[in-house]
């Protein structure tokens, strides 16, 4: 069965988007599990100024979204908000329970910039994509960035998967000597160079070199083997049981 994956933008009476049309320089990322809302702020300048907009302008928010904010913590050039409650109850007319009615799939987060609300959305229907736009029009401007046909595609295929999930545990020190040993030649076959080479070629001991190879690799790959169970679910159950070697991974109702 075919799935679309559809990329849109669009623009209509959302608190979110009025903010980012008022303060270009912000980006919203928001995600939502129909109970509470988590938001993450990113701003494009340090400037003292726009700090201080944003927090001025995050409480005009939360009257207008008519949702208490339980907990706000503020970084270098971002921000995080989490909602006592689902922000679809503060819009009059949300997208997301659009996309549910006709079927379709939100793949969050949902982003908001420059005055426009981004969603990514898998379709399982042509009709559903073509009920959901006639909806979004009667209220908004919606523009569709993309669309195309996954044939055959499993839908755990098309989800966003963030690189710091993979790589976001690794110093800096590992990353580099993992990142040494990938631009050098260590993973080639035959390996184009030992790890005693590179280590002498950044003046370092090779026991120490090889501590913060180890650990990067150990990190990856423990990051990697759940999404390594899922991908080769569909291989290990195809074979016989009497030629597994390890126990066949149970799965998750």
């Amino acid at each position: 069965m075919p799935v679309y994956e559809i990329a849109c933008k669009l623009q209509h009476e959302c608190p979110y988007n009025d903010l980012t049309k008022k303060m270009p320089e912000v980006t919203f990322a928001h995600w939502c599990n129909h109970d509470r809302d988590v938001i993450e702020i990113s701003v494009e300048d340090e400037e003292l100024s726009t700090f201080k907009a944003l927090q001025k302008n995050l409480r005009s928010l939360e009257q207008a979204l008519n949702v208490k904010i339980l907990r706000k913590s503020f970084g270098l050039r971002s921000a995080q908000l989490v909602t006592e409650s689902c922000r679809c109850v503060g819009i009059r007319l949300g997208v997301s329970p659009i996309i549910e009615k006709h079927n379709c799939l939100r793949i969050e987060p949902i982003m908001y910039k420059h005055g426009w609300e981004w969603y990514r959305i898998l379709a399982f229907r042509q009709k559903d994509v073509k009920d959901l736009f006639d909806e979004l029009e009667k209220f908004s401007n919606v523009q569709l960035v993309s669309r195309r046909t996954l044939e055959e595609t499993a839908v755990r295929e098309s989800l966003v998967l963030s690189p710091k999930s993979l790589l976001g545990e690794l110093t800096k020190k590992q990353s580099h000597a993992l990142m040494t040993a990938i631009t050098r030649g260590y993973y080639e076959i035959p390996k184009k160079l030992s790890t005693d080479d590179i280590a002498k070629s950044l003046d370092l001991p090779r026991t120490t070199y090889e501590e913060h190879l180890r650990k990067a690799e150990s990190k990856v790959m423990k990051a990697v083997a759940p999404l390594l169970e899922l991908t080769s679910f569909n291989d290990i159950t195809r074979k016989k049981p009497a030629r597994l070697e390890q126990p066949m991974p149970q799965m998750i109702e």
